[in-house]
């Protein structure tokens, strides 16, 4: 909500849509207990960084007004009751991976609300993805729609990422391998090892694709790997 602000000219357009989001969500779930994760400004992709130094370069950056908000988003969470998260080398879908890791240890269903995709390697059986779409709505991303949406298997999400990369994160994959060449791939060997273990069988110029991008296919199953440690 960009054109939002206060008379003193303060943006309010990021809070305002954090609350509607956050209190349509609590409405409609109506969790026991909620927590927030977000990126550490500077040094949440650094560990990331190490595997690939171009690990999500030319991103934009977010608009000015939108760091004039942060300390208003803080006073809102305080004001929630709502704890944050944020730490050194982990990005928010690591931090609600080690979250949702915690939870169902303790036999606690996980709903985790985000606009990140690589979440969806998180699903399981307790484990829910809800994606934001327009007009503050969310959307239930069950196992099934998932396998609709990429004609693959959920544990299969890494392989299918560490092939075609990920341009939003700058995440390379293997050059020329797109989506429709990935999935039928993992149609017939279910993972990148598998793959390469039977390269033999591969022919013509996906053969040649995968030999040559071998090291930034495994490199990017790294970097799209979410830390479930934190």
């Amino acid at each position: 909500m960009p054109t939002l602000a206060t008379k003193d000219g303060t943006p309010t357009g990021g809070v305002y849509g954090f609350t509607v989001l956050s209190l349509d969500v609590i409405k409609k779930l109506n969790p026991d207990y909620v927590a927030v994760a977000w990126d550490k400004p500077k040094t949440n992709i650094r560990k990331r960084l190490e595997i690939y130094p171009d690990y999500k370069a030319g991103r934009k950056p977010a608009p000015t007004d939108f760091y004039a908000q942060i300390p208003i988003l803080h006073e809102l969470l305080d004001a929630f009751g709502w704890p944050l998260y944020e730490l050194d080398d982990y990005e928010a879908d690591d931090i609600m991976a080690g979250l949702a890791k915690k939870a169902r240890a303790e036999g606690i269903e996980v709903i985790l609300v985000t606009g990140d995709y690589d979440s969806l390697q998180l699903l399981n059986d307790s484990t829910h993805v809800y994606l934001p779409q327009k007009g503050f709505a969310i959307d239930l991303f069950k196992e099934d729609a998932f396998e609709t949406k990429y004609g693959i298997k959920v544990e299969q999400f890494l392989d299918y990422k560490s092939l075609v990369g990920d341009s939003s994160d700058n995440i390379p994959g293997v050059p020329g391998i797109g989506e429709v060449a990935a999935r039928n791939l993992l149609n017939t060997y279910p993972t990148l090892e598998a793959i390469y273990e039977n390269i033999d069988l591969i022919s013509g110029a996906v053969q040649k694709k995968l030999i040559a991008g071998k090291d930034s296919a495994y490199m990017s199953y790294d970097l799209a790997t979410i830390y479930r440690e934190v």
